[in-house]
């Protein structure tokens, strides 16, 4: 029973990598020394939903490209619970306040749903982006699309409350639809029952 589950998990792992390798095959070309670097130095972590991945008060630095699955991190000090970001496959995050970073976020970081992450420690990643002009690069995409969604975010949230869940579905509308009503009224910050009458 123990060889079957070691040989099972390793199986998960060669394919989780070669999963990870088709994702970076979108940004790196296949002969690019710094592709294998990043590989190489790549942790792979499984969570399951409701998993905590980085307390409010930690700090843990890696940044995190999600490889399936989505991760979320609440702001835990209002009078309920806020849904600051969400990162979906392709995208990424950090356990720290940014990727030069090493302080925490003041935010609870967690899996919203099953999902696969690949974890690159922040050093890993800042020697990589002096040493390559295609990590920088790399970096610089996925920098981007973070600030896409918050930009995004900015202009949802400024919408009055029974507003905000049909500008979201505007914006973005595969988030939209991939959330349940207790994730949405979180990541809108408006009351469940409003969720509720627009889904109607």
């Amino acid at each position: 029973m123990a060889f079957l589950f070691f040989y099972e998990l390793f199986i998960y792992t060669i394919l989780t990598v070669k999963r990870f390798t088709k994702h970076l095959d979108t940004y790196f070309n296949a002969d690019d020394p710094c592709r294998d670097e990043l590989i190489k130095h790549t942790k792979l972590r499984q969570g399951k939903r409701g998993q905590i991945y980085c307390r409010e008060d930690e700090s843990r630095p890696y940044w995190c490209y999600v490889l399936d699955g989505r991760i979320g991190a609440y702001e835990t000090k209002l009078k309920k619970p806020y849904l600051h970001w969400i990162a979906t496959e392709g995208n990424y995050f950090t356990g720290t306040k940014h990727e030069y970073s090493f302080n925490s976020q003041d935010l609870n970081i967690q899996f919203l749903k099953k999902s696969t992450i690949a974890c690159i420690p922040l050093t890993v990643l800042q020697e990589l982006q002096d040493q390559y002009p295609s990590m920088h690069h790399f970096v610089s995409i996925m920098r981007q699309r973070k600030s896409d969604f918050f930009n995004k975010k900015g202009l949802i949230m400024a919408q009055e409350a029974r507003d905000r869940s049909a500008k979201l579905k505007e914006l973005m509308p595969a988030l939209w639809h991939s959330l349940n009503n207790k994730l949405l009224s979180q990541f809108l910050y408006i009351d469940p029952k409003t969720i509720y009458r627009n889904r109607k």
